[in-house]
């Protein structure tokens, strides 16, 4: 994985990304393939701008439980206050091919993403073992 700082995420917030292709390409770049379980952040502004900033949440479960639609809403709200679009990028180590489990979390972070009108979903990728692929 390339040196993630700051400077390197500013220089990729000047491009802005106005279309799924240019989503997987940004996802592919920063992420490039899947070591462990963990969620990433791609955070942007009004005018599809990334934000400086790329958080990742560590320890998901496996398969997404009763609360986690819920969880993730909240986590949306709290997203919204400061950016406008967001898309997510499920990392896990494997195969290529969409596992029960992506498509799983695939549903709950659309579901969550459609009660927080404030902050628009642009897309839930995976990052595999071999790359990065869109599921949503």
């Amino acid at each position: 994985m390339d040196d993630l700082t700051t400077d390197r995420l500013l220089e990729l917030g000047d491009v802005p990304i106005l279309d799924d292709d240019a989503l997987l390409e940004r996802a592919t770049t920063l992420i490039q393939q899947g070591f462990v379980r963990r969620m990433w952040l791609l955070l942007l502004d009004h005018e599809r701008r990334q934000l400086p900033l790329l958080p990742q949440i560590e320890g998901a479960p496996v398969s997404p439980d009763a609360e986690t639609v819920a969880t993730l809403t909240a986590l949306l709200t709290g997203v919204a206050e400061i950016a406008a679009h967001v898309a997510i990028v499920l990392e896990r180590p494997g195969q290529a091919r969409a596992t029960p489990d992506d498509l799983a979390w695939t549903d709950v972070i659309v579901r969550a993403a459609a009660r927080t009108p404030r902050v628009q979903l642009l897309g839930v990728l995976v990052a595999h073992g071999r790359g990065v692929d869109a599921l949503w």
